[in-house]
């Protein structure tokens, strides 16, 4: 009788250890699997972020690759080679020539010793006009004469010089402590008078 206690005592006793390692093993398998998916999680979430990345720096690329050739594009010179051979026959110290399409001619803006200059070419070639911007002292000096002779007490405060088929035409803008005054001039040094404003800054 008492064998047999024992042996359902040690039979119990191994029973409850089985039940212990196998709810031990439970837990450790449930906590292996929530580990596990976290990582899978984590690495998914990594794999996301690293293809949005790429997808925004290709995308970035060619943002910026198609705002760099659309600039190209926009500078490109429109000007034909019979025009560009006419310009850099004539005007060979420009510096700073911007071209621009003016239906079926071209214009380019430089500075030409340090004046200002504009000047229209046909697509065969043919010079059509050339403008000019500067102060007094770029005047001729009969011009500039007759300019101060006929409107004493006057400052030339700018000069535009017309050359075209016509001749050579210079549209100036006089001031005094009033008025601003624009005249016209021709190459003979006579002058009219277009017209006078009063000024408003004074």
């Amino acid at each position: 009788m008492r064998q047999n206690n024992q042996q359902h005592a040690i039979a119990f006793h191994l029973g409850k250890t089985a039940v212990h390692r196998q709810y031990n093993y439970c837990s450790s398998f449930s906590s292996c699997t929530r580990a596990l998916t976290r990582r899978m999680f984590v690495k998914q979430i990594i794999n996301n972020y690293q293809i949005n990345t790429m997808k925004n720096l290709i995308l970035s690329a060619a943002v910026i690759f198609t705002l760099s050739f659309n600039a190209a594009a926009s500078n490109a010179n429109p000007v034909n080679d019979k025009a560009q051979k006419t310009f850099n026959l004539l005007f060979k110290d420009a510096d700073n020539v911007k071209w621009s399409e003016a239906g079926e001619s071209y214009e380019a803006f430089f500075d030409s010793e340090g004046i200002k200059t504009r000047v229209t070419i046909d697509t065969k070639g043919n010079l059509l006009e050339t403008i000019r911007y500067y102060n007094e002292s770029s005047l001729p000096a009969n011009v500039l004469y007759n300019v101060k002779n006929d409107y004493k007490g006057k400052e030339v405060f700018g000069v535009t010089e017309v050359t075209n088929k016509n001749g050579v035409n210079y549209r100036i803008v006089l001031k005094d402590d009033k008025y601003y005054t624009h005249i016209n001039a021709n190459n003979s040094g006579d002058t009219e008078l277009v017209v006078k404003h009063k000024r408003g800054d004074k």
